[in-house]
């Protein structure tokens, strides 16, 4: 595996498992699903089952550059929205924890794309 690969999927990762697993203990549903009236428990499970093909879509595309490309940007910008939002009161992402996960991922991104020269 190249050492792009390599860095592109630990970005990938750092969003896929580190970021997401936090989201459920963080439950980041709650934001999502704020205006809308179904119990928590409910929010909870399509804010789970919606990852189901998020990742079957990620899994399948991370080799095209130009998917490369846009997901080094999505990690950038996550990390942008996280941080405008860090003072909500649905936002839960405020241990150092969790911020390595959002903010190590941007890093990772930008990284990526300079070694891709982009």
């Amino acid at each position: 595996m190249s050492q792009p690969d390599l860095l592109f999927l630990t970005g990938f990762a750092f969003l896929a498992i580190g970021h997401e697993l936090d989201a459920i203990q963080q439950k980041e549903w709650r934001f999502f699903f704020a205006l809308v009236p179904i119990s928590d428990e409910n929010a909870y499970r399509i804010f789970t089952a919606l990852h189901i093909p998020l990742f079957i879509w990620l899994a399948v595309s991370w080799h095209s550059p130009v998917f490369q490309f846009w997901f080094n940007i999505f990690l950038i910008a996550h990390a942008a929205v996280h941080w405008l939002l860090r003072k909500h009161p649905l936002i839960m992402f405020d241990s150092w924890f969790s911020r390595f996960w959002i903010y190590g991922g941007a890093v990772l991104g930008v990284a990526h794309l300079f070694l891709n020269q982009w």
